[in-house]
Parts: structure tokens; C-alpha cells; sequence
């Protein structure tokens, strides 16, 4: 699975988790943390940072 494909699985993910009740239900898995995980050990292999170079503010602009 691409970058993309994990970042919209995820998304999808915490859409669901909102609809479903808190508590024990049918299955304990944590697919929101699942795909979370997918994603940041993507980002570490591929050597992407969380967020782009534009958007982090420096130092000055503070």
C-alpha cells in the first residue's frame, strides 16, 4: 500500500471509530492505531517528514 492509500485508510478509519459506541464491542482492534503506526513507519522508511518544509514556521516568524 502507497502513502496515499495508508493516509486515506487511516482517515477513513477515525470516520467509522466516531460512529461506533465506545466499550467493549466485536473485535478490540485498534484500527486507527493501526493504520497511524502503517503510516509513520512509512513516512520513516521513505524518509518523509509529518509535515512539509514550507509549513514549518521559523524561528523569525514567531
Amino acid at each position: 500500500m502507497d502513502l496515499n492509500e495508508l493516509l486515506f485508510q487511516h482517515q477513513r478509519a477515525i470516520r467509522d471509530a466516531g460512529r461506533i459506541a465506545p466499550g467493549p464491542g466485536p473485535s478490540s482492534f485498534d484500527l486507527v492505531g493501526h493504520y497511524a503506526e502503517r503510516v509513520r513507519r512509512l513516512r520513516q522508511r521513505l524518509g518523509v517528514s509529518v509535515q512539509p518544509e514550507w509549513l514549518v514556521l521559523s524561528p523569525a516568524a514567531m
